[in-house]
């Protein structure tokens, strides 16, 4: 099935970034099922959507501009059961409302759920390769 439903999983990482660099939470939340599962990496994880929304308005609160890109991902559907995996692979750049800019490049391990019609992150966790200044001098 690899391949056949792959652009619903790049539609779903676009309307994310999108959400992201707009700082859109709404469009943002609708990326989630309903008990999503955001891991950064460092710190609890954060469950159900009714957690991700606060969660992400203050994080997204300390900056005044983040660009999320994507520049590949992979991903493996089952539309019997309803759910996959994948990873993509991300770039961001922040720049907080103090202090300097920063980059990150990393990477999401991602599950997915096919939920109310549409393909949803049901987990990610993020894997960071580099995160400091653009110049990688961090």
């Amino acid at each position: 099935m690899r391949g056949l439903l792959v652009d619903p999983i790049k539609e779903l990482l676009h309307l994310y970034a999108d959400a992201v660099c707009r700082q859109d939470v709404d469009q943002w939340i609708n990326t989630w099922s309903m008990s999503g599962v955001w891991d950064l990496g460092h710190g609890e994880p954060v469950s159900g959507k009714e957690s991700l929304k606060p969660f992400w308005l203050s994080s997204m609160s300390r900056f005044e501009t983040v660009v999320h890109t994507y520049s590949t991902n992979i991903a493996d559907l089952d539309a019997d059961s309803g759910t996959g995996s994948g990873r993509a692979y991300v770039t961001e750049w922040l720049k907080p409302k103090e202090g300097d800019s920063l980059v990150l490049h990393g990477f999401y391990d991602d599950s997915y759920v096919f939920e109310e019609g549409s393909w949803l992150f049901s987990k990610r966790l993020l894997n960071r390769i580099y995160m400091g200044k653009a110049d990688f001098s961090s």
